[in-house]
């Protein structure tokens, strides 16, 4: 009995330590595959900057022939809808050329003149060959954010992102592209108009309920996922962060979705 009772705690015994070795693997490779997540999150941007907001693949030919390597966006875009956008607020508006704006003057420093209606420039004919976009440039401020926070927390690091955040978009030269989306300007609108900080995201229910929202969220998500933070506390980690810079409720309930997808993608043990 004493022979069978050492052999059944050894058998037990080493199952736990073997689940505890595969845990650890798994892990380790979840770390690995959320490290090369982050450099090709870095490198699609740059990559897919110059195709940006092209509705024909036929146009892209014209203006690149084939994209095989980093390269620098065309100067002009016809049909550019920056050039019908609201440079002070909300999707399309008028270009205020001789007041005070939000772009120019309070973000994207200097970059008015591609907005202008009289011509029609790429979203991002301010960037170089292999610079990332703003949004791209975003995800370095989450980073940073998080690191300096040093908490665990998410609504910790929502905190910290919000003031590197208003910091980064109105510093001058803190970044080199020319767009920046609705949602940006409704936030800076609403801070420009006197509402604290935590009350600035808003929607127009258009052009803020979009994909690009899940950018900084993903981000936010795959550090909670790299510390081993269970589901709840991933999902959280992307609400908190949407919810700096971003009212919408649609976005919200997409990344939980997102956000379980990417969990379960990370710790798939490979074959």
């Amino acid at each position: 009995k004493r022979k069978n009772g050492r052999r059944y705690f050894m058998r037990i015994k080493a199952r736990v330590f073997f689940l505890l070795i595969a845990r650890v693997m798994t892990s380790q490779i979840a770390k690995e595959r959320i490290s090369g997540a982050l450099w090709a999150l870095f490198s699609g941007d740059a990559l897919a900057a110059p195709t940006h907001w092209y509705y024909d693949t036929r146009q892209i030919s014209v203006d690149y022939g084939e994209i095989k390597d980093y390269t620098k966006p065309v100067l002009k875009l016809p049909g550019s809808i920056m050039a019908k956008s609201n440079t002070d607020g909300a999707g399309r508006g008028t270009y205020n050329q001789y007041m005070k704006t939000v772009i120019g003057d309070f973000i994207n420093i200097g970059k008015k003149r591609f907005w202008s209606p009289h011509e029609s420039y790429h979203y991002h004919c301010t960037l170089e060959k292999g610079e990332n976009t703003l949004e791209a440039q975003l995800v370095r401020v989450l980073l940073g954010s998080i690191i300096k926070s040093s908490s665990t927390n998410s609504q910790t690091w929502a905190d910290q992102f919000r003031q590197d955040y208003i910091h980064f978009m109105t510093t001058p030269n803190s970044h080199n592209d020319a767009y920046a989306s609705t949602a940006h300007r409704m936030f800076f609108r609403n801070l420009l108009s006197g509402i604290p900080e935590e009350n600035c995201p808003d929607n127009d229910h258009h052009n803020v309920d979009t994909i690009d929202g899940l950018v900084l969220p993903t981000v936010s998500a795959l550090t909670a996922i790299y510390l081993g933070q269970d589901q709840a506390a991933v999902r959280q980690a992307a609400i908190d962060i949407i919810r700096v810079t971003r009212n919408s409720r649609a976005l919200e309930r997409a990344a939980y979705i997102w956000v379980d997808v990417l969990y379960s993608a990370f710790f798939l043990t490979t074959s």
